[in-house]
């Protein structure tokens, strides 16, 4: 596959305050037939910094208002394809993933301008660490998140960010 993209994004591992579940967004592939689901964020603008874009795609996809400073906690790399075969891009996106503690709200996607995103998501959801772990037939993005966030429980965010395989 030939790289036709270079993507710097943000995610956040929006942990619950109260109960220790982490909200995720479950996406549908718009060219293929499965589904996964991945931590809110996305792209940061050429003028933002991660902060302020992590700030506006949390607004944007979940309704959260970010008030304190997130912590960075994970690295990671990966590749995607967007588009329909021959007119498929190859997508290598960096992202930066941060902790954000909150509390439990009911998400929202009312603040995002831009309604073909919207479309993109089919669902939010609360998730424990014995769901994550049990849901053998859900996919994840980073496939380790169940671990990951059992993980970030159970010792805390790492002293310093981790590079994450995918």
């Amino acid at each position: 596959m030939t790289i036709t993209q270079r993507r710097q994004a943000v995610r956040a591992v929006i942990l619950s305050e109260a109960d220790h579940t982490v909200l995720l967004l479950r996406m549908q592939h718009p060219d293929r037939q499965s589904d996964f689901w991945l931590l809110p964020g996305g792209g940061v603008e050429p003028h933002e910094t991660p902060i302020e874009a992590l700030r506006r795609e949390l607004w944007e996809e979940t309704g959260l208002a970010l008030t304190s400073k997130p912590t960075l906690i994970w690295h990671r790399a990966h590749q995607f394809e967007r588009g329909f075969h021959e007119n498929a891009q190859v997508i290598e996106q960096h992202e930066e993933i941060y902790l954000v503690s909150a509390r439990r709200f009911e998400p929202s996607t009312h603040n995002n301008p831009e309604p073909s995103q919207v479309g993109n998501f089919q669902e939010y959801r609360w998730w424990s660490i014995a769901e994550l772990k049990a849901a053998t037939g859900e996919q994840f993005a980073p496939r380790a998140l169940p671990a990951l966030v059992e993980r970030l429980v159970s010792s805390g965010p790492p002293p310093s960010p981790v590079s994450l395989c995918d």
